[in-house]
């Protein structure tokens, strides 16, 4: 009895101590310059990725997973230099610690090759001093190349609606000519809905990123089947933009590419949603920022083509209708409207209700768009192999 009071008294004055040292009343133990951290013999192990995400001109993510909490950084060599820059995320300054891992890198140059590592260090337990820590894990160097507005000419594949199917998105994989694929657009309806993290790598990113590799970048455009489950409030978090956000632009060569989030098809009204779905206020923020980039953006003007990429092919619901949308497309003389949605293929040419052409994709079929600086060209091809269509769109 005597001992457990000791020890309550130790404990309370070890408390006590521990406030004081955070109010900065008394100075933290001189134990904390002297002595290390302790270091075990335990490394994490990889177990997703890594992989690119939304890879632009100058930024791109990197993303992997780790079997044990770990805080992260990437090495970064430039063509042929022999010196890596380093690359460790922070927020709020502090390192991040967990299975999940997002590195942005920031300040690449246009058509560059880049060699990368991700690195992993184990951390055993996060005391408030000395927290404990195991050794480092390194992945094998993979390359990737920026996208440049000057390049000549671009390749890239696009899918839709592989909705949980692996049998089909493998199917759809072994279709593209990855060796002249410079990037896989989803246009979105992965999932059923989302329920949980096993879900969106077994069913959807397991499989991709197994076909893209470490080098090749993923673009994501949301569809709606992606709202909804307990697990989409966090789908971001595995498939990031440096933006920050679901809709963005990028420079492919010839293409000013326009990746937008459609939405729900539904009001946010609608019962089975049960008020928590905000999509108008989300949408109307996307349509400001839509015009402004429309308006403003010299490479609007410049790109030989412009082109979007989303879900739903009638712009998803929208409260006033989707007019304001397609008369920002249609001034903004964009070209092709590429999405998915309906599960089969049909095309739309330009007519009095809209000025681009519009390309609706089959949810087992693969696009593969060329561009050159005066034809852009698409290739819709079944995975019977049958070609259903081969659009050729002249510059303007």
């Amino acid at each position: 009895m005597r001992a457990a009071r000791s020890h309550g008294r130790r404990s309370r004055l070890r408390l006590l101590v521990l406030a004081l040292v955070a109010t900065g009343a008394v100075p933290a133990p001189a134990l904390a310059q002297s002595e290390p951290y302790k270091v075990y013999d335990t490394k994490p192990v990889i177990t997703q990725g890594p992989y690119l995400m939304a890879l632009s001109d100058t930024t791109v993510n990197v993303l992997w997973m780790t079997d044990t909490p770990s805080h992260s950084k990437v090495r970064v060599w430039k063509g042929q230099e022999t010196t890596p820059a380093e690359f460790e995320p922070q927020v709020n300054g502090l390192a991040p610690v967990g299975l999940r891992h997002v590195v942005t890198l920031r300040g690449l140059a246009p058509g560059t090759s880049y060699a990368y590592q991700a690195l992993s260090t184990r951390v055993v337990k996060l005391n408030a001093y000395w927290p404990d820590k195991g050794l480092t894990t390194e992945s094998a160097r993979a390359t990737f190349t920026t996208f440049d507005a000057a390049k000549p000419a671009v390749s890239f594949s696009a899918i839709t609606d592989t909705h949980e199917d692996t049998t089909r998105i493998g199917k759809l994989m072994k279709m593209v000519d990855w060796a002249t694929t410079e990037a896989l657009v989803h246009l979105g309806d992965a999932f059923d809905w989302v329920e949980t993290e096993d879900q969106l790598f077994r069913k959807w990113l397991t499989p991709i990123v197994a076909a893209l590799g470490p080098g090749k970048p993923l673009i994501y455009a949301r569809g709606n089947h992606e709202l909804r489950g307990p697990f989409a409030r966090s789908l971001f978090d595995y498939v990031p933009t440096p933006e920050g956000r679901f809709y963005y632009a990028r420079d492919l060569g010839p293409i000013h590419l326009l990746v937008l989030d459609t939405g729900e098809d539904k009001p946010d009204n609608t019962n089975v949603y049960s008020d928590l779905n905000k999509t108008i206020p989300y949408r109307a923020e996307e349509l400001t920022w839509l015009r402004g980039h429309l308006k403003t953006t010299p490479r609007m003007a410049s790109a030989p083509f412009r082109m979007i990429v989303m879900h739903q092919p009638q712009w998803g619901w929208l409260e006033g209708g989707n007019g304001p949308w397609i008369a920002a497309a249609d001034d903004a003389k964009v070209d092709l409207v590429l999405a998915g949605h309906t599960h089969r293929f049909s095309y739309d040419p330009p007519n009095a209700t809209h000025a681009y052409h519009l390309l609706i994709l089959g949810q087992d079929q693969l696009a593969r768009v060329d561009a050159t600086a005066t034809e852009l060209r698409v290739t819709v091809t079944g995975t019977d192999g049958v070609v259903v269509k081969t659009l050729i769109i002249p510059k303007r």
